[in-house]
């Protein structure tokens, strides 16, 4: 247990550099879809290149199935978060893409059998607060249309970021770098379509690349490492979702927050400050058992 509590915690870390790849690509503005097509890119070389390294069967259509769900709703989700970060800060942003973890705990509760007891409630009540507290009740600002519009993609990000989540409870032990290769495979391809149907041709740019780049290697690693957590949480409890979950999706919130004042040099504003902290309220009472 003590090991995949902390393969969780190192994956939270991990997870929180990430926030900062993507707040960097959104608020110097990069293209969307060419930032995404980079990262996937990178993602298919990590996860061909550790597939063959540990001569691990590459054929699975198990994990082709699950890897083009996961495509599509990472694709959608990052690109959706992207597009929210450009509006708001990333202690809003981040808390909430991040609370949709309560999505994947209500789907382990249900198809896993895990354990649902008053502190999960509460959880669910405090993510559903933090949310409407870091969107302001949902009120319309006077900046309305600048409001309306992050409130879509940031809504859109939350829906979308929980599905890969669900998934990795479902990828066999030992095939985590199959279904990373199938996920940024498919990904990559359906954004190359897209980029070469719509997006205009451009020589990729130095440190948009490097921004893609940290935020593959950083997610790849996460991915990894929150799959090996509930691995190794599940072969002592039968509530690895509800154990690792929270850890990976809630300890990142105040560590991307940080981060972001610290080497970003960004302000937290009141409302936001407390719908982090009721999000963090949030995680502690969902890992509850």
């Amino acid at each position: 247990m003590t090991t995949g509590i902390l393969l969780a915690l190192a994956a939270a870390l991990v997870y929180g550099f990430l926030a900062l790849s993507y707040e960097l690509a959104a608020k110097r503005h990069y293209p969307t879809w060419h930032v995404i097509l980079y990262m996937q890119f990178i993602g298919l070389l990590i996860g061909l290149a550790v597939t063959l390294f540990l001569h691990l069967p590459l054929y699975n259509l198990r994990l082709l199935g699950m890897g083009l769900i996961g495509a599509v709703t990472f694709v959608g989700g990052v690109a959706c978060y992207l597009q929210a970060s450009r509006e708001r800060e990333i202690a809003a942003n981040w808390t909430i893409v991040n609370l949709s973890v309560v999505l994947p705990i209500l789907f382990s509760v249900w198809w896993f059998k895990d354990n649902f007891n008053l502190a999960k409630g509460l959880g669910v009540f405090f993510t559903l607060a933090a949310i409407i507290v870091i969107g302001g009740g949902f009120q319309r600002d006077p900046a309305a249309e600048r409001s309306s519009r992050w409130l879509t993609y940031i809504v859109l990000a939350f829906f979308l970021n929980a599905w890969l989540a669900v998934l990795l409870r479902f990828v066999p032990p030992g095939r985590g770098p199959v279904f990373t290769a199938y996920l940024y495979g498919i990904g990559f391809l359906l954004v190359l379509g897209y980029t070469l149907a719509r997006e205009p041709r451009r020589l990729p740019d130095g440190a948009l690349f490097a921004v893609s780049a940290a935020a593959a290697v950083t997610h790849w690693s996460g991915l990894m490492l929150t799959m090996a957590a509930l691995v190794t949480v599940g072969r002592v409890s039968s509530q690895a979702g509800l154990i690792v979950y929270p850890i990976t999706n809630g300890l990142v919130i105040p560590v991307a927050v940080v981060l972001g004042t610290l080497l970003l040099k960004q302000k937290i504003g009141f409302r936001s400050g407390i719908g982090v902290a009721l999000g963090v309220v949030a995680m502690l009472l969902l890992s509850f058992s």
